[in-house]
């Protein structure tokens, strides 16, 4: 059987964003669909991964993410917001490489010019880890509609003015969007009625297909193994939460678990204590109330996987995300989520079957949601089993894999 050879375009194949790209990879190359993906920087030596060609292309991927911050410098602009303004010839990369479809997935901070996405001449799925596809720049719109209409006046960068990069942005996308031939693909339903409401993926199809894990790494393991390994107690409920630089990014929530657990119950047995990965301790942490556990950006698979088993509750108290990969992560492992009944997490969380879905963005019932998983051991016992099964049924990477394989055929 032949299949399609689709090429993947992400910025890095390692970090959150590009461990998402690599999973649906190694799901289409398990299935036998020769995909290839195309980065800017790369840290494997995976052969069907491909870099930069030159030592120019190298070092050139390295001031690219600078470059693009260089032409924001006259406004307050926040961290996540791209506006990727830089010319490029990735399209000659992908004329060389020469595949049947091109699969873009997180193409900001610079990765290739905003309006380059109809420079391909060949089909294109561009998959949705976040806003930033809809929008003028930003990665997470908050509570802004703007990007529904033109974008300017923009508030993440404090703009005053109806004409900013914002407005330049959205409009190079939109212009180039209606010249080619894109699908898009939102890892969520909240992302894909994101993507209807915009004015740039309005106009186009738009699927829903999860972001997918290897469900026989991330997995259940004794909890000792994990205790022992980074150091923790053993005889109390431990309480997880992280991400990369958890504490630093206000949209990953940690002043909502604070102030969670500030008004958290008192406990039948041992307190509680929290663990915290994805930073070290910094110099002034966060008051939580409790003992907190910091491990460090943990920069394998295996090593997160066996933390999150050791842990009794994942919390994920994020305000945005596009799909929440420690959500399935911790769920696969068996640990139960709490998290808020909005964005992505309401798509992966069952309430009261794999954990717990709090009023949006309520602290105190963010709290009653971790002891009710907590309160009861029977109960932690079957959340913990069918947190396990859903992650198996739903989000296996070769599952996965497969609706990207029956799209990208419907589409050549």
């Amino acid at each position: 059987m032949t299949f399609v050879r689709p090429l993947l375009l992400t910025a890095s194949d390692s970090g959150g964003a590009g461990n998402a790209t690599r999973r649906i990879h190694e799901g289409l190359r398990a299935i036998d669909v020769p995909s290839r993906i195309l980065v800017r920087q790369k840290s494997t030596d995976d052969p069907t991964i491909l870099g930069p060609n030159s030592k120019v292309g190298t070092v050139l991927s390295q001031i690219r993410p600078i470059l693009d911050r260089l032409a924001l410098s006259p406004y307050d602009a926040a961290s996540e917001f791209s506006i990727n303004w830089l010319p490029d010839r990735i399209d000659r990369r992908v004329e060389q490489l020469d595949p049947d479809l091109v699969h873009l997935n997180w193409v900001a901070g610079g990765y290739m010019g905003a309006g380059a996405v109809d420079d391909f001449n060949r089909p294109v799925v561009w998959r949705l880890p976040d806003m930033w596809p809809l929008t003028g720049g930003c990665h997470y719109a908050d509570e802004c509609t703007r990007y529904h209409d033109d974008c300017g006046k923009c508030p993440k960068l404090n703009s005053t003015r109806s004409v900013d990069p914002s407005r330049v942005t959205l409009r190079r996308k939109r212009q180039a969007v209606e010249r080619a031939d894109v699908t898009a693909v939102a890892t969520s339903s909240w992302l894909a009625s994101c993507a209807e409401e915009s004015s740039i993926l309005g106009d186009c199809d738009v699927e829903i297909i999860p972001n997918g894990l290897d469900t026989d790494t991330f997995r259940p393991v004794d909890q000792s193994v994990g205790r022992e390994l980074f150091g923790l107690p053993t005889d109390v409920p431990l309480i997880l939460f992280g991400s990369v630089g958890p504490l630093s990014n206000d949209r990953k929530g940690y002043d909502l678990l604070r102030d969670g657990l500030d008004q958290f119950g008192p406990v039948d047995g041992p307190e509680p204590e929290l663990v915290v990965f994805g930073t070290s301790e910094p110099a002034s942490p966060p008051d939580f109330g409790r003992p907190t556990h910091y491990t460090g950006y943990l920069g394998d698979e295996e090593s997160l996987a066996v933390l999150y088993a050791a842990a009794d509750v994942m919390v994920v108290p994020s305000r945005y995300e596009g799909f929440g990969q420690t959500v399935s992560e911790a769920m696969a492992c068996g640990t139960p989520v709490v998290a808020f009944d909005a964005t992505g997490p309401s798509d992966i969380v069952v309430d009261r079957e794999t954990g717990y879905l709090a009023a949006p963005y309520d602290p105190a019932d963010l709290a009653i949601g971790i002891g009710w998983v907590l309160d009861d051991e029977a109960r932690l016992q079957r959340l913990s089993e069918q947190a396990r099964d859903r992650a198996v049924t739903k989000y296996h990477y070769t599952d996965v894999a497969r609706q990207y394989r029956d799209l990208y055929e419907s589409l050549v």
